[in-house]
């Protein structure tokens, strides 16, 4: 992997991705001995548990069921770290939504590097270099937190209560597995907020200070494909097709953010989880309005019109009313005393996306765009 000491349009990714219907048969291939999956705990009940456990193609497995709820803390991920430790696995597999991926990410690491400190944790591509024991595999059964093709895996700091990316491009993994029917099983609001998130890194890397042309084009792409089905979102249950899609345009706009970043949306968004306010539905809610702050600036309203141009909408109104739609019917009443919004706002501003946002921000702009949510 290049070694860069200047900003230069690169793409990184995972090694390889299995995509589509049956794709969940690439595990056949994996090349090891001892393979560990890191499931979610609804995965257990799901139809094709035993069928993706027999696929993998080693000597031994082992089916480790995360220890975490919400977002991964050092504290929590303890004790599958302790089972990584005793099994000593050549291959990890994280099964699950964006929390699972990340907290086998920072298992994976702790795994292979366990004298790791918080501080060597939270300093972005300082970390050593992994895959000295284990490789890694990704297998989301969501729509849209693009950690799969990410070089970040996001965990909760219970000092600062916000949370917090560790950094590196070896958390890219070996192998991806695209399969639209591990998703089906997820209820329909699940998969609407997640892919509200998609939609987020899509928009929010597109008008990101960090120009990367090949993203434009992949920006523009997952937006076009998410627009083609927002007459079908609302339907009770998608059909494997448009699940298929979805993962693709989520996949690129998961692109988009690691080569991009974000921006004023997730800064905020990031800070919510602590209220228990799921992330995709927090940028569900949050985009329009942050939309709306962006655009006075003339040159970034320029860049949204773009975006909705090259993704067949009329006009950027049409970016906002997909949020929307993305987040309608959702049971979320937000509420928050004054000291909750200087504590959320102070800490957007310290948040990495608040450094690529098109439009500088103070702390008042956050607490009128969640006012404005309210």
């Amino acid at each position: 992997m290049l070694k860069l000491r200047f900003p230069l349009p690169v793409f990184r990714n995972a090694l390889e991705i299995a995509n589509g219907k049956n794709s969940r048969m690439a595990l056949k291939g994996i090349n090891a001995n001892r393979a560990a999956i890191i499931i979610s705990t609804s995965f257990k009940s799901s139809v094709y548990h035993d069928q993706v456990i027999r696929l993998i193609g080693t000597q031994s497995v082992k089916v480790i069921e995360k220890s975490w709820q919400g977002e991964p803390t050092v504290e929590n991920l303890s004790i599958v770290i302790k089972e990584l430790e005793s099994f000593q696995p050549d291959y990890i597999i994280a099964l699950g939504g964006g929390s699972v991926i990340d907290g086998a990410k920072i298992a994976w690491l702790l795994y292979e590097c366990p004298t790791l400190s918080l501080d060597d944790l939270y300093r972005p591509f300082s970390l050593p270099t992994l895959r000295g024991r284990a490789k890694f595999a990704a297998i989301p059964t969501t729509i849209g937190s693009g950690s799969e093709v990410s070089s970040a895996a996001v965990m909760f700091d219970g000092v600062s209560n916000s949370k917090k990316a560790v950094v590196t491009h070896d958390f890219l993994p070996d192998l991806v597995i695209l399969d639209p029917e591990l998703v089906a099983e997820v209820p329909n609001h699940i998969l609407k907020a997640t892919v509200a998130d998609a939609l987020s890194h899509a928009v929010e890397g597109y008008v990101s200070k960090i120009d990367h042309p090949l993203m434009n084009s992949f920006a523009e792409q997952a937006v076009s494909i998410i627009y083609r089905y927002k007459n079908q979102l609302d339907r009770e249950s998608w059909d494997i097709q448009m699940i298929s899609d979805l993962q693709h345009a989520a996949m690129l706009a998961g692109w988009v953010q690691n080569h991009c970043v974000v921006g004023l949306s997730h800064a905020i968004a990031h800070q919510l989880g602590s209220f228990n306010i799921p992330h995709g539905l927090a940028n569900g809610l949050l985009m329009p309005k942050v939309i709306e702050f962006n655009s006075n600036d003339n040159t970034v309203a320029e860049k949204y019109e773009k975006l909705a141009r090259n993704a067949n909408m009329v006009s950027s109104s049409d970016l906002s009313n997909l949020f929307t739609i993305l987040v309608s019917n959702q049971k979320i009443m937000l509420s928050f005393t004054d000291n909750e919004l200087d504590m959320i706002a102070c800490n957007a501003l310290l948040d990495p996306a608040a450094r690529t946002n098109p439009v500088f921000f103070t702390g008042d702009d956050v607490k009128k765009v969640l006012k404005k949510c309210l």
